[in-house]
């Protein structure tokens, strides 16, 4: 115990020495990775929100089936609720009586549908039809009006599949952007580790002479990856910690409507905070490791 305590104290000495050996290009190296995982951060504050609306539209969102008038017996209704529910992009299906619509129509366009309560109800009874993937909602509803007893359906038209897509689109290309970002901060680490290396080929050689294994000389430059990756985590994950606390004040907690409500500041310190301190390690303790893995493969 006391040999790996000693052994992870030289590592920790010759990981600082290194950083104060290449100053310059640690600092360059943390402002340019800092620079990138708030980047990262701000991407992915997006991509939760973006989540969650898309989310919030699809699980609301549903096909108005309305039925023949002459369907009215239970065997007719089960049947046609079969039918629906053997499409595979149906989730679930609600049913709801000539009453209950009438209900919501009245609640829709105002109390002189009340006159129709009772025998004088002219409405059908209807389905409100839930989907998996909304982004086919569409070629979902054509397949139910298909059905025999079903008079017509109705989703919201195209301009509500449009807005599924762009939501999908968006955190397509968000998660595009963060890997580009990953990929550039690893290059970054990996060319400060690979010069600090370059820098010190003959105390490894001399290492390796006496009998140093490949761990003992890789471990301080792994340890000096993951310092500089840490140190460029700390401001982005402040900025990201107060500043998105501010703006989620200012904005009073929604985006333009109550509809698109904002994450709490507990949710993103937690979650995206948390994801740019565990990168900022991550990264530069897997950026190192290639580097002085091909160092030391190059000179066997």
């Amino acid at each position: 115990m006391i040999k790996g305590l000693r052994t992870f104290l030289y590592e920790l000495k010759y990981a600082f020495v290194g950083m104060k050996r290449h100053i310059m290009l640690c600092f360059s190296a943390i402002s340019a990775i800092g620079i990138t995982l708030l980047l990262i951060g701000s991407v992915l504050i997006i991509g939760l929100h973006v989540n969650y609306f898309s989310n919030d539209v699809q699980k609301d969102l549903s096909i108005h089936v309305i039925l023949n008038e002459d369907i009215e017996d239970s065997n007719s209704i089960k049947k046609i609720e079969k039918d629906i529910i053997k499409l595979k992009n149906v989730s679930r299906v609600e049913f709801s009586t000539k009453d209950n619509e009438l209900e919501l129509m009245i609640k829709e366009k105002g109390d002189a549908f009340k006159a129709y309560r009772g025998k004088s109800n002219p409405l059908s009874n209807a389905f409100f039809v839930y989907v998996k993937d909304a982004s086919s909602i569409g070629k979902t509803s054509t397949q139910i009006e298909n059905i025999k007893g079903v008079s017509s359906t109705a989703f919201g038209g195209d301009s509500v599949t449009s807005l599924v897509k762009m939501l999908n689109m968006i955190q397509k290309i968000g998660l595009g952007i963060v890997t580009l970002l990953i990929l550039l901060s690893l290059y970054l680490i990996y060319n400060t580790i690979k010069t600090t290396i370059d820098s010190r080929s003959d105390e490894i050689m001399i290492m390796r002479t006496v009998g140093a294994t490949n761990g003992f000389i890789s471990n301080p430059f792994i340890v000096e990856g993951i310092f500089i990756g840490l140190l460029g985590a700390v401001i982005p994950f402040m900025l990201v910690y107060f500043g998105y606390e501010k703006l989620y004040e200012s904005l009073g907690g929604k985006l333009f409507t109550p509809m698109f409500s904002l994450f709490k500041p507990s949710i993103i310190h937690f979650e995206v905070g948390l994801s740019i301190i565990f990168a900022g390690v991550l990264i530069g303790a897997f950026a190192s490791l290639l580097a002085v893995r091909k160092y030391l493969k190059m000179k066997r």
